[in-house]
């Protein structure tokens, strides 16, 4: 059972929230302080109640995208069968980009950066997660399970094309002609890919 919030999580939330949506939209370079407190209606001296520095707001939503990306990939375990795993996975991914494509776009520009505000611990342990997932992937190939392929650029392809509804939000709203997506146009694109990975890779129908 979820904790319940109290008025510090709330208030922390509050910064985190706004914080998100401005580097978004700036990078972490481009907001101030000032920004932040502004956005999230308080006065700046309050925000150093709640967190250290920008760096340390940042550092925390930072912390909270790690935890969504690795909770995602547990889809991709090798006791499941491959087509079901990945069909989830595609699911999640895509899911995830509907209910928190502010947070997306964050990650997506600290990854263009270098990822710079992660620690090396923290690139290793995502290094070494995906070289975990990839062995999966290569067990299924090697037991005849799925078509052979290099594991690590089909998860380029999946971050792709289940980030693309986030990241590129923007985009696809302007082609489609509506000014927000509905749940229907994102069950098409869940749909749309699952089909094509799969087929591509010899799970299909």
């Amino acid at each position: 059972m979820a904790r319940a919030m109290n008025a510090r999580d709330r208030k922390e939330r509050q910064i985190i929230r706004a914080t998100e949506k401005l580097v978004a939209k700036r990078g972490f370079h481009g907001t101030r302080m000032d920004d932040i407190a502004r956005a999230a209606k308080l006065p700046r001296p309050n925000l150093y109640y709640y967190f250290s520095s920008k760096r340390a707001i940042y550092r925390r939503i930072l912390t909270g995208l790690r935890a969504d990306w690795v909770k995602a990939f547990e889809q991709i375990a090798a006791d499941r069968e491959p087509r079901e795993a990945i069909r989830d996975y595609i699911r999640v991914k895509i899911e995830y980009s509907r209910k928190h494509p502010v947070p997306s776009k964050v990650f997506a520009m600290e990854v263009i950066r270098g990822s710079d505000m992660l620690t090396d611990e923290e690139n290793n342990q995502i290094r070494d997660l995906t070289a975990e997932k990839c062995a999966v992937i290569e067990r299924w190939m090697d037991e005849g399970k799925m078509d052979r392929l290099d594991a690590r650029h089909f998860f380029f392809l999946l971050w792709g094309a289940t980030q693309y509804y986030a990241d590129f939000e923007q985009q696809i709203k302007s082609i489609l002609g509506t000014k927000r997506l509905t749940a229907a146009q994102f069950e098409a694109g869940v749909a749309t890919v699952t089909q094509v990975v799969l087929n591509g890779c010899g799970l299909g129908d």
